[in-house]
């Protein structure tokens, strides 16, 4: 383990990171929020598999095994709400493309850096604003699914939706090289830096503007830049990735990672790693309250804004269902996922 950072006020055996509940309590705001089940998620972990192996992404059978067993089809069915069938496919090879990347730069150390602009170059290449007949076939199983991909997203969504997304994925894979340099230098980042971090690391961004092609519903772009929904989005996100590093701790520390947010809340205030966790998800609360305050003014907003359609505001509550579903969706999938089944001890 790389990182051992000495500043652990009142840290003893029993508060070791194992030994930590790392869910929330009973009563916690989360479980407030609508749940969606899980219906025949194997039918989507299939199609991931045979998307990612389709485009060569899996090497032999045990990739494809650790593939299937993430899960992956329990958290789109409950993130996901209203998924169109049509839509499953690509959207299980944005999710397979994910996992192989992720896995990919854990997997390099410190190669990580060093072809990180390499890889993020290959990566955008393969999402082009408009499409050109002269356009470079991608020259990486991971370049050719995301360019699959997007060959059936795209065409679907505005310009507008396709500037959003490619910066989401441009800042998700910029991230990589920011961590990398946090667990090549034993660092945890500072909390405001984190906070920005994070917020590109987990990869959220990005699948949250996949709910509206998973609907066909997209926001309008007016509406999306009001500063309620951009609240909205930013919340949303901030629960995903801060209930993530608190269920996943265990495994980021046995693989050196320092950039959890547990950690850095650990570091900044001085805090047990127990005392940690229970702040995490003091601030989840407060993010929550915060959301459902914006989506409340949201509604009202477009109730009364003149030129909005009845479509876009089926859009709007559509949207609106997909954020929540996404922070619920995210902690049930996560007592579920063999990924962090093993690092809760």
């Amino acid at each position: 383990m790389k990182h051992r950072d000495d500043r652990r006020a009142g840290q003893e055996d029993g508060d070791a990171p194992g030994a930590v509940d790392a869910l929330p309590g009973p009563g916690h705001i989360l479980y407030e929020l609508p749940a969606t089940a899980a219906v025949h998620p194997a039918a989507l972990d299939e199609l991931a598999v045979a998307w990612a192996s389709g485009h060569g992404m899996l090497g032999d059978p045990a990739a494809a095994e650790s593939l299937s067993r993430a899960g992956m089809g329990d958290l789109v069915r409950r993130a996901y709400p209203g998924l169109r069938h049509d839509r499953a496919a690509p959207l299980m090879g944005w999710f397979s493309w994910l996992f192989v990347i992720d896995d990919s730069f854990d997997r390099m150390g410190a190669r990580a850096l060093e072809e990180h602009a390499s890889i993020s170059g290959r990566m955008l290449d393969a999402l082009p604003l408009t499409h050109r007949a002269d356009a470079p076939v991608p020259d990486t199983p991971l370049a050719r699914c995301l360019g699959a991909v997007w060959g059936d997203v795209a065409p679907r969504l505005s310009r507008w939706w396709r500037m959003r997304f490619t910066t989401h994925v441009m800042q998700f894979l910029t991230a990589f090289r920011f961590e990398a340099l946090n667990r090549q230098q034993s660092r945890v980042p500072p909390l405001d830096e984190y906070v920005q971090l994070r917020r590109a690391s987990g990869s959220v961004t990005a699948c949250l503007d996949m709910l509206e092609f998973s609907t066909g519903l997209e926001v309008p772009p007016m509406i999306h830049a009001t500063d309620q929904l951009r609240t909205m989005f930013d919340k949303a996100t901030d629960v995903v990735v801060w209930v993530n590093d608190a269920v996943s701790l265990k495994k980021e520390l046995a693989g050196g990672e320092t950039s959890n947010g547990v950690l850095v809340v650990r570091n900044a205030l001085g805090l047990s790693t127990r005392q940690a966790v229970r702040h995490v998800y003091d601030r989840v609360e407060a993010d929550v309250v915060t959301f459902l305050a914006a989506e409340r003014d949201l509604t009202r907003l477009c109730g009364q804004w003149p030129g909005i359609t009845d479509r876009d505001r089926a859009a709007v509550a559509s949207y609106c269902t997909g954020l929540k579903a996404w922070m619920r969706g995210n902690l049930d999938w996560s007592t579920r996922c063999d990924r962090y089944l093993g690092s809760r001890g």
